[in-house]
């Protein structure tokens, strides 16, 4: 059998990387496509996320297709992951396949940085997938023309252009609280950044004092204030179209049901826990524990600057009674403000 390799971080996967497999398939003499995910990048500084995660969130994009498959071959290699190791060790484990390789123009470009790229050339066949003309290729390489999807992987990372990945793969991101770092950057300065990252190992710390999920702790806490420093005329506009009843509520308070109705509409969160904690955090006005434990971290953040060490080991002995407290507190400070009634 003939194999087209497709290798690469799909960091995380995308349209994009599922659009070269098909036009592989449609237009090579090749039976498969495997997705050879790489256990490092030995040419990106980008952090990855973990090899199984990854993996599983490919699992999910090529769950429809029959003749796509994942090798996780580099997984199990020790050292880098470098392309000519890879392809000595596709021929040793696979004798009865042929190979051949398929890349983008952008790692076109770059293959003469590959480790050992002549012999490269000479072990496997490589088809770049680009536009008619867009570049010069490499000797010895053959082009495959197509229009490729206007998309990357830390556009998606940065949570934009989420239309052009499969729903399957936004939903287990979402899950799993992948990339949601990087996302949360995009949407406010690096004060606010560095609260949420706070609050959020509150969040963490909080729930494993009473028992409760951290991870839903951690991403409740990360994306809290994700629209916070939307501005106040497109939040009008969201709140207009998507929340009318809380329309007279004071603006300095829409942040919060905004971004929950965000986070479940543009980045695919499902969990009703963290739904509820983000949507109930700027009044803590919720009932559930996690609603309690993000108002309180929210309150008690350590990056304000000030001591909330007794309160926060009140929390963690006793959540109500603490949850109490700090509200209490909130209110008097809002009074002196006179923010509240």
């Amino acid at each position: 059998m003939h194999i087209a390799i497709l290798g690469g971080s799909f960091n995380p996967v995308h349209n994009g990387h599922l659009q070269i497999a098909k036009t592989a398939l449609k237009k090579l003499p090749v039976q498969e496509v495997w997705f050879m995910p790489s256990k490092d990048t030995p040419l990106k500084e980008t952090a990855l996320a973990s090899f199984e995660d990854r993996c599983e969130l490919l699992e999910a994009a090529i769950k429809p297709y029959k003749h796509m498959k994942i090798c996780k071959l580099e997984g199990k290699i020790e050292g880098i992951s470098y392309t000519i190791h890879t392809v000595e060790e596709l021929k040793k484990r696979y004798p009865q396949h042929s190979f051949c390789w398929l890349i983008g123009d952008d790692q076109a470009r770059q293959f003469d940085a590959w480790k050992e790229s002549k012999r490269l050339k000479k072990e496997v066949e490589f088809y770049v997938f680009s536009r008619e003309g867009s570049s010069i290729l490499p000797e010895g390489m053959k082009r495959v023309s197509m229009d490729l999807i206007p998309v990357s992987s830390t556009e998606i990372r940065q949570g934009k252009k989420l239309y052009e990945v499969p729903v399957s793969v936004c939903l287990k991101m979402a899950e799993k609280g992948l990339y949601f770092e990087e996302t949360i950057r995009q949407y406010m300065n690096e004060k606010r950044y560095k609260h949420s990252l706070s609050v959020a190992q509150l969040c963490v710390t909080l729930a494993s004092a009473h028992n409760l999920n951290t991870e839903k702790a951690w991403e409740m806490g990360i994306l809290h204030d994700i629209c916070k420093q939307m501005p106040y005329e497109i939040s009008k506009i969201w709140m207009k179209h998507h929340m009318p009843f809380h329309m007279n509520e004071a603006p300095a308070v829409w942040h919060g049901y905004i971004g929950a109705d965000f986070v479940k509409r543009q980045l695919y969160v499902r969990d009703k826990n963290i739904i509820s904690a983000i949507y109930h955090h700027v009044l803590g006005d919720g009932k559930s524990s996690y609603d309690k434990i993000l108002f309180i971290a929210d309150k008690l953040d350590p990056s304000r600057g000030y001591d909330s060490s007794e309160q926060i080991e009140l929390c963690k002995m006793n959540l109500d009674l603490g949850f109490k407290r700090v509200k209490k507190e909130q209110q008097e400070y809002l009074r002196k403000e006179g923010t509240l009634q």
